[in-house]
């Protein structure tokens, strides 16, 4: 009888709606793009609505990779984990394209209401002299994964 010597590591499928819980809940992660071969991550808060993920990109200064690397269409993956313990973890990606949301737009208006309800953003931050250094995308998912691990170690 063979084994699986990484079960403990590996975990098992997340249910759809602890999938969602995640993703309303945690309101942080990592973003990956790539850039021409070249991957590129970086942690970001992000607001959930039960459909699409709204992403905050500032730009640090005249040069930001992000603004260089993100266009209509970009794939990105955001990858959200929870991790308690050595056995005790979730973790979900969400990939898909990003498409822009204009600050003129009654989008923007659900960007900052979304981040405001789960994401990791201050309501005043909509209000500070940087606003037009934020570019807000929302990524549609068009692949959702959900691992866990929420028992003991297999002996």
């Amino acid at each position: 009888m063979s084994q699986n010597l990484y079960a403990q590591f590996s975990g098992t499928p997340m249910a759809r709606e602890d999938i969602e819980r995640l993703l309303r809940t945690q309101g942080y992660g990592i973003c990956s793009l790539c850039d021409d071969g070249t991957p590129y991550s970086i942690p970001i808060s992000f607001g959930y609505d039960g459909e699409s993920i709204y992403l905050p990109f500032l730009a640090e200064g005249p040069r930001s990779t992000k603004a260089e690397i993100v266009s209509e269409g970009t794939v990105a993956r955001l990858l959200v984990t929870t991790i308690s313990g050595r056995f005790n973890w979730r973790s979900v990606s969400a990939t898909g394209p990003l498409r822009s949301v204009d600050p003129d737009s009654d989008e923007w208006e659900q960007f900052i209401a979304t981040l405001d309800d789960n994401g990791w953003f201050m309501r005043g931050f909509e209000r500070a002299d940087s606003l037009e250094s934020i570019q807000g995308w929302r990524l549609t998912p068009e692949e959702v994964r959900g691992l866990e691990r929420t028992e003991g170690p297999i002996e």
